[in-house]
């Protein structure tokens, strides 16, 4: 009984190694970043004009479009690797997270103007892909998110217009998002 006792934690340990190996080989979460960081960059006109009250619409149709996206790069990419990740978990985090961000940056901004809807809106962005690395046990996309939010944040903080925060965020994001694309092409 000893022998087969060890013999099962072994393949259960094999199983183990092969399932990570297989989830690492599939690659990083990189199309979000560049998703959302592109529609992120749509959005920085609307924060410098008078034409703000336009991003509620913008960000309901683009953002449910992000994800409706998303989740079909994801599905084909399972398809074609025949690896799927925790899809409707993360699509149930995903879908809650949208509308927190949504209404995190309104509150932010009624509170504090544009520049606290922006900050308000990064800070649940940044929360968001840490619960998501948590959740897919892979941290990368939430550590390639943090150094755009930072700078956002220090633009803000020295007094830039929250459109440039805004701009920038997005545009880091896309960097970091194609970034992650090409360290997990190579050999």
């Amino acid at each position: 009984m000893d022998a087969s006792a060890r013999q099962a934690a072994e393949a259960l340990d094999d199983v183990a190694r092969l399932r990570g190996r297989t989830r690492r080989s599939v690659g990083v979460p990189w199309f979000p970043l560049v998703c959302f960081g592109v529609l992120t960059m749509l959005s920085a006109p609307l924060i410098a004009g008078p034409a703000v009250v336009a991003l509620v619409p913008l960000w309901l149709i683009a953002g449910a479009a992000g994800m409706l996206l998303t989740r079909r790069y994801y599905r084909r990419r399972g398809r074609l690797h025949g690896v799927t990740g925790r899809g409707r978990r993360a699509w149930t985090a995903a879908a809650a997270l949208f509308p927190v961000c949504l209404i995190a940056g309104i509150t932010g901004g009624m509170a504090n103007g544009a520049a606290g809807g922006v900050l308000a809106s990064i800070a649940v962005v940044v929360a968001g892909y840490f619960a998501m690395g948590l959740l897919q046990h892979n941290s990368a996309a939430a550590l390639a998110v943090t150094p755009g939010a930072v700078l956002a944040v220090a633009l803000i903080l020295a007094g830039l217009a929250p459109w440039i925060a805004e701009l920038t965020f997005g545009a880091a994001m896309v960097v970091a998002g194609i970034s992650l694309r090409a360290a997990g092409q190579r050999p």
